[in-house]
């Protein structure tokens, strides 16, 4: 992916000829899967019957499926590949929440000072959103109990306390984003120790807090976002670093070098695919980032009705033995990439849809080439000729005239009924021997003609 960065210098594009290389480099091990599980239908019958006939006896049946096995039957045949395509997604996924580190190659200590300073920013646009929070906070840098309360009673013994709650009509995420953070509010409103910010939601020495739960959700949600050893620190940095009006603020950091601005500019930048901002993580409102979970669950759709034409139009008996849970568990996958589209960032789901895309071409293109029923043919043929190969041979023992013997393997289909016929009478006689010498018996050779 950094390579692709480099060359393309958008996180987008970068993603695009990376989604590609990988499809394909799998491509292989894909047509390898195909070509296990048209094989593995060849034995279906067979493994039914062994699954019937001994169905109260796991251990022969395991035996009688491993001898399966052993002559092509891999059951398993699918596995890799889709755990090496899931290994690649979690990869994608690491490298789209955490672009300073795997895209710029930021330092540790640039990508600390960056999130540290982005952190006091959004902190004190969290409490300055709200008045009476904000002078709750002010308060506290004076008397640190001023925060804290014990529940009592009015003269009419009522219970009472005295949270902050908004007045009707008032809109605290509107309000937040349009706060606009000075370098004068920072040090009141965004630099708290550890010990603080327990104090701050409550949960320091079971004291309660007089914030409003909004104040206290949202200080909770940017501390454990900017965690170092979480996944969205680096996003969220970026996002408030978007905020034209908080430039300024990241510039008043000592570790944070005119250079390194302009490096998170061109990430910025680079982080956009046309409109659509990989950085975001796309919800229900009605946006451009919405093309990203709807092309996941329409290409994934596509996907499986195309798979599924293409498996009744090459092996119908096979499509119409397929149990209706099993059809059904497959169109799940659909709304979970839908699902899952919506909880990570748009980069993310961005490599999802194109998967899906790519998992389109490739399945064209290997019914094209190389048709279910086509590679069943070849393989049928295959295993004929291997039970050819392995028909019953005999060792036969001819005597010359010096009385010199000499051995050699042959077919039974090879050898004439007169050889075919001294062979059953060694065998016989060998038998009669081996009883008389186990029974303590005298071993008398029968004549010729008595056999």
């Amino acid at each position: 992916m950094w390579l692709c960065y480099l060359l393309v210098q958008n996180v987008g594009w970068a993603i695009i000829i990376f989604t590609v290389l990988i499809k394909t480099a799998l491509f292989p091990l894909n047509l390898k899967q195909q070509k296990s599980m048209a094989i593995s239908q060849l034995y279906t019958p067979r493994v039914q019957e062994i699954q019937r006939k001994y169905k109260n006896n796991p251990e022969k049946q395991q035996e009688e499926l491993t001898k399966l096995q052993k002559e092509g039957y891999n059951p398993t045949g699918g596995c890799g590949t889709m755990l090496l395509s899931m290994l690649v997604l979690f990869g994608i996924i690491g490298v789209v929440y955490k672009p300073m580190t795997h895209m710029e190659r930021f330092t540790s200590t640039e990508i600390a000072a960056i999130m540290e300073t982005a952190e006091q920013i959004d902190l004190a646009q969290a409490i300055l959103a709200s008045p009476e929070d904000a002078a709750v906070v002010a308060a506290f840098r004076n008397d640190p109990t001023a925060l804290t309360f014990v529940e009592g009673k009015d003269e009419n013994d009522k219970k009472i306390n005295n949270r902050i709650t908004f007045e009707e009509g008032f809109n605290y995420e509107e309000a937040k984003a349009a706060t606009v953070v000075t370098a004068e509010d920072l040090a009141t409103y965004g630099v708290f120790t550890d010990d603080e910010i327990k104090t701050l939601i409550g949960k320091n020495r079971n004291q309660s807090s007089r914030l409003s739960a909004e104040v206290k959700n949202a200080i909770t949600v940017i501390t454990t976002n900017y965690n170092p050893q979480g996944y969205y620190g680096e996003l969220r940095a970026l996002k408030s670093f978007e905020n034209e009006n908080h430039r300024a603020l990241f510039a008043l950091n000592e570790n944070i070098s005119e250079e390194l601005l302009t490096k998170m500019e061109t990430l910025l930048k680079n982080m956009y695919f046309g409109p659509i901002s990989l950085i975001d993580t796309p919800t229900w409102s009605f946006n451009v980032l919405l093309l990203i979970p709807a092309l996941s669950f329409i290409f994934s759709l596509a996907q499986l009705f195309i798979q599924q034409a293409i498996q009744k139009k090459q092996n119908p008996q096979m499509a119409a033995a397929q149990p209706a849970s099993a059809k059904m568990m497959l169109y799940i996958m659909p709304f979970f990439s839908l699902w899952i589209s919506f909880t990570v960032p748009a980069g993310a789901g961005f490599y999802w849809a194109l998967s899906y895309l790519t998992g389109i071409v490739q399945t064209l293109v290997t019914a094209k080439f190389w048709p279910a029923d086509k590679i069943r043919a070849e393989a049928k043929a295959k295993m004929e000729a291997a039970a050819a190969q392995k028909e019953q041979r005999a060792k036969i023992v001819t005597v010359d005239a010096d009385g010199k013997e000499t051995e050699k393997v042959q077919r039974l289909s090879e050898l004439s009924k007169k050889e075919i016929d001294e062979l059953n009478r060694k065998k016989l006689e060998a038998a009669r021997k081996a009883d008389a010498e186990k029974y303590g018996e005298e071993y008398v050779e029968l004549p010729d003609d008595e056999y």
